[in-house]
């Protein structure tokens, strides 16, 4: 479950789970520059400490510098083992000490709360979730059924101590178990995450989780304040009645963005990238990138100049990586290595010069976290 964050001062920390030795989770990070790496630094040690590989934790930078962690745990109050609280924590010194905060939300009742993403901010961060509170409503009420009730895209601002000032739901109705993702543009940050698609005028208590719904990708900008409606980035036409795990990436720079993701509409499984040149409000069409069998869990990193991007996909249990410009053109698949299959690639970091990538690989049966540099 690796994810990089590139820092101010131009070095990037990598963040990872492992296991331990009897049960749970360690979450770990290390802080890299070209040809060095710091020492391995814990964040978070517990048996109750959440695994899941499409969902992964990771490390934000808050302004002057200090770093905060965001993971899962166990809520067992219960006893659904999809129901998580977030944690969150504070380091002033690179990492080496932390300072456990407030979970970023004030709710009482259990249920999921998952699959995060961040974003910076003037004066703090942003962190994007989805969120299963009004499911949590309705498993508490005498008429609430079984997978009643929607999960929701959750939003909250936090400030430069890591503390809450603002949270709220951005969307109500979203698919309920697949990664988000954000990036900032130069009219706001954006994200992108797979939508659900109901009926007009239907509540998010009124939603069943037990039948087949459009799920394409969809995309919301932050931007004078406010959160704009969502729109789609692709028309899949994606009819399940499931959640695939498998949720879009996005990377911009400027008024350039990419967006990539998985899909199996028409039943064939694709991995597809689209780009936008006005801060995600239209994108031009979508491109397919796989050799036909793809697993999706995409990643993606825009290149300078915002017309072209590396994306990079999982097919046949190997990690692959690509070139494409915005007009179609494309360099030939560049296989990393062998990856379990339900890994999760994080977005890669581009500069001037290539792609820094980490990826999960598996390794005479044991999976292990690889970083690997791309030029183009």
């Amino acid at each position: 479950m690796p994810e990089l964050t590139r820092l101010s001062n131009g070095n990037y920390v990598l963040s990872w789970q492992e296991p331990l030795s009897g049960g749970g989770y360690r979450f770990a990070m290390a802080i890299g520059k070209p040809g060095k790496w710091s020492d391995v630094r814990t964040i978070a040690s517990s048996p109750n400490l959440s695994m899941f590989t499409a969902d992964l934790p990771g490390i934000a930078e808050l302004p002057g510098g200090a770093l905060m962690a965001y993971w899962e745990m166990k809520d067992l109050r219960e006893g659904d083992r999809y129901d998580t609280v977030i944690a969150t924590a504070v380091s002033h010194d690179a990492g080496k000490t932390w300072f456990s905060s407030k979970q970023p939300y004030g709710d009482v009742l259990s249920g999921q709360h998952s699959f995060l993403s961040w974003f910076p901010a003037q004066d703090g961060v942003g962190l994007i979730w989805l969120d299963a509170q009004q499911r949590s409503l309705m498993r508490h009420t005498s008429i609430g059924q079984d997978r009643m009730g929607s999960v929701g895209l959750r939003y909250a601002h936090l400030n430069p101590a890591g503390e809450t000032t603002h949270e709220s739901f951005i969307d109500p109705i979203a698919c309920e178990c697949c990664p988000t993702s954000a990036s900032l543009t130069s009219r706001g940050p954006v994200v992108v995450y797979r939508g659900r698609q109901e009926d007009v005028g239907t509540k998010p208590w009124e939603v069943r989780g037990d039948r087949a719904t459009i799920r394409d990708i969809y995309i919301m900008r932050f931007q004078g304040g406010m959160w704009s409606e969502p729109h789609l980035v692709h028309q899949d036409n994606w009819l399940i009645n499931a959640c695939p795990d498998n949720g879009p990436a996005v990377d911009a720079d400027g008024s350039n963005a990419a967006v990539a993701w998985w899909t199996r509409s028409e039943n064939t499984p694709k991995a597809l990238v689209a780009f936008s040149e006005d801060s995600g409000d239209t994108f031009g069409p979508a491109i397919r990138l796989d050799q036909g069998k793809a697993e999706g869990q995409v990643t993606v990193a825009l290149l300078p100049g915002g017309k072209a991007a590396v994306v990079g996909w999982l097919e046949d249990s190997h990690a692959w990586a690509r070139y494409v410009s915005s007009s179609g053109i494309m360099g030939p698949s560049v296989v990393l290595g062998i990856s379990p299959r339900h890994s999760r690639l994080p977005r890669w970091l581009a500069d001037g010069k290539g792609v820094t990538a980490a990826w999960t690989s598996e390794v005479e049966g044991h999976r292990q976290v690889q970083v690997s540099r791309l030029n183009f």
